[in-house]
């Protein structure tokens, strides 16, 4: 398969976030997964873009950027802001069965992908999420 690239831009509202969901959902269907793990992915993206609409910008007139990146072997999903930034080093693990403190959104996109790095824009602004699922070798 070749590199499938998938991207899009909307204001961070939460009227928008059902984009990321249909845009996922779409990719979807070309790919190797099982219905119910696409569900969870729309959920860890809808988790990404929700945090960055909840707290990039003080204003909510700022962009939220999405990209979809599918290879031979993994799903790749960012979602980037260019709002006032989040110290990827404080998401807390689950400790004595309670989420940690501000809810549960990066534990369930922990939980349902293989690898969650979440940093610093590259020019010091914004926060860029990125998501990556390995897909079943067929």
């Amino acid at each position: 398969m070749n590199d499938t690239v998938v991207r899009l831009t909307f204001p961070a509202k939460a009227d928008y976030l059902l984009l990321a969901r249909l845009a996922l959902a779409g990719l979807a269907r070309s790919l190797p997964l099982d219905p119910e793990l696409v569900a969870d992915l729309k959920l860890a993206v809808t988790e990404a873009c929700g945090n960055a609409v909840r707290h990039a910008y003080t204003d909510s007139t700022g962009p939220i950027m999405v990209e979809f990146v599918t290879a031979d072997d993994r799903l790749e999903m960012i979602v980037e802001d260019r709002g006032s930034g989040f110290d990827g080093g404080t998401i807390g693990e689950w400790e004595n069965g309670k989420p940690p403190e501000g809810g549960m959104g990066m534990a369930i996109m922990r939980a349902v992908v293989d690898e969650l790095d979440v940093r610093g824009g590259d020019d010091g602004h914004g926060t860029v999420v990125r998501m990556t699922k390995y897909l079943p070798v067929t």
